[in-house]
């Protein structure tokens, strides 16, 4: 956890900042991977952004926590082990079976407009925005400050492009007006049990330190 990170400029102020060409990004990887639950309570389809919230580290949604119908947030990360890495790194077990998670690809329908705030590209935003580059580890409270007021200030901006806080890699953080660009379709769906995922799964894990189960 990052101590004494600050919350945003205000709107005016990041609208007085604007966002430069190489500040604008898009994923690395043409596909982007999900973990996500497919039974139990409150499941939503794999294209469906989550207007519950803020509950994650890039939600913009308002407080208090509820349904905010107007705001919308969609993650995914460029490799299955950056999917895998977030989803169940709270007990560092990769569970195939509770809620039968999924694993899904997905390519864009469109490019996506995506604020590199994990260094990922060769923009420097957050510097010249007066933080630093470290969203990715700061406590949810000051990440989210961050999300709303650049869903505020920059209209055109489809989402957030950040380093996944376990594994590394580039990660995504969709907003609501970037979910057009979500097909209807998938390019892969397994679940997490399917025979096909056991290698590539027990590979990430022993990188991550993870087990499976």
């Amino acid at each position: 956890m990052v101590d004494g990170l600050a919350g945003p400029p205000t709107v005016e102020k990041l609208k007085e900042l604007g966002v430069r060409r190489e500040e604008i990004i898009g994923l690395p990887s043409e596909i982007v991977w999900r973990v996500h639950a497919s039974a139990g309570e409150h499941v939503l389809p794999w294209n469906f952004p989550r207007t519950w919230g803020p509950v994650l580290r890039f939600d913009h949604h308002p407080r208090p926590l509820g349904i905010h119908d107007e705001y919308g947030i969609w993650y995914g990360a460029a490799e299955p082990r950056g999917a895998l890495a977030e989803v169940f790194q709270e007990t560092r077990l990769i569970d195939r079976f509770h809620g039968t998670p999924y694993l899904t690809a997905a390519r864009f329908t469109r490019k996506v407009r995506l604020l590199d705030v994990g260094g990922i590209g060769r923009g420097a935003w957050l510097t010249r925005a007066g933080s630093q580059y470290a969203l990715d580890s700061a406590p949810h409270r000051i990440a989210q400050e961050w999300a709303r007021a650049i869903h505020t200030a920059y209209g055109d901006i489809d989402g957030i492009a950040y380093r996944g806080r376990f594994a590394g890699g580039p990660c995504v953080a969709l907003f609501e007006r970037g979910g057009d660009a979500l097909p209807d379709r998938p390019e892969l769906s397994l679940p997490l049990s399917h025979p096909g995922l056991h290698a590539g799964i027990a590979t990430a894990a022993i990188e991550l330190g993870y087990t499976v189960l």
